[in-house]
């Protein structure tokens, strides 16, 4: 029996079936992931082709910040396991897991930055964290070394940067181009400008906390953490599924 996990977010359904820890309970691990996969969201029913491959959920655990209309797409695909459990759907709350929500309404946090923070927490323990997701949207979000959530930043993710540029104005190319450190053609450009932009943010609030946490770890994460990596000055820890990893936390939880 396996956990399902899976992490709706604006652009990509991602998912992953997790061993579930032995009764005595272990740290979080990357190595317990049987099995993943991701597709776009208009793309969700194609899910089932690899879902067949699996064996039937013991629990399934959801964070979705895509809205409702992906929810029936999504209950069709669990189809393919007639006995299939009723999926959870997490919500975040003011405490769980070892964090507490330092959101004015705790419940307006995006589910996504909860689990992926809940996720932080189990890989390094008891050290302050900056937790950035780098997907559609940048998240940089700190954690205090109790477990404290103290609050965190949203910007244009790197895609979506580079985008914004074509499509308001006038002549900038909707072309890939690539960081160089003294680009000579536009599409490098923007790439570099934006990556830079992007790794600027990053380390001007990891500078801002390690002021008043001198033990601060930075994690990175999500589909455009790889791009951003290199570019960084600062030391951090990579981790490529946050957000599953804190829902694998959570479904250990649930009775």
């Amino acid at each position: 029996m396996a956990f399902l996990l899976i992490d709706i977010g604006n652009t990509f359904l991602k998912w992953g079936t997790y061993l579930p820890p032995p009764q005595q309970g272990r740290s979080l691990a990357q190595d317990k992931m049987a099995a993943f996969g991701r597709v776009l969201l208009e793309e969700i029913p194609m899910v089932t082709k690899d879902w067949r491959r699996q064996p039937v959920p013991e629990r399934i655990v959801i964070a979705n910040v895509a809205g409702t209309a992906v929810a029936n797409p999504v209950l069709r695909a669990f189809e393919v396991w007639p006995d299939a459990p009723e999926p959870h759907w997490i919500t975040s709350r003011a405490e769980q897991c070892g964090v507490r929500n330092g959101y004015l309404n705790p419940a307006a946090l995006g589910c996504d930055r909860w689990a992926a923070m809940i996720g932080a927490r189990a890989l390094i323990g008891a050290r302050p964290a900056l937790v950035v997701v780098c997907g559609t949207a940048t998240t940089m979000d700190l954690l205090t070394a109790d477990g404290h959530f103290l609050g965190g930043g949203i910007m244009p993710g790197l895609g979506l940067m580079m985008r914004s540029l074509h499509q308001n104005t006038a002549t900038l190319p909707d072309a890939q181009g690539e960081y160089v450190d003294y680009p000579r053609q536009t599409v490098d450009a923007i790439a570099s400008g934006c990556a830079h932009a992007q790794a600027g943010a990053v380390e001007r609030l990891y500078y801002l906390h390690k002021h008043n946490h001198p033990d601060l770890r930075c994690i990175l994460s999500g589909g455009a953490a790889r791009t951003m990596g290199p570019r960084l000055t600062i030391e951090f820890t990579y981790h490529e599924n946050l957000v599953l990893e804190g829902l694998y936390r959570i479904a250990a939880t649930l009775g």
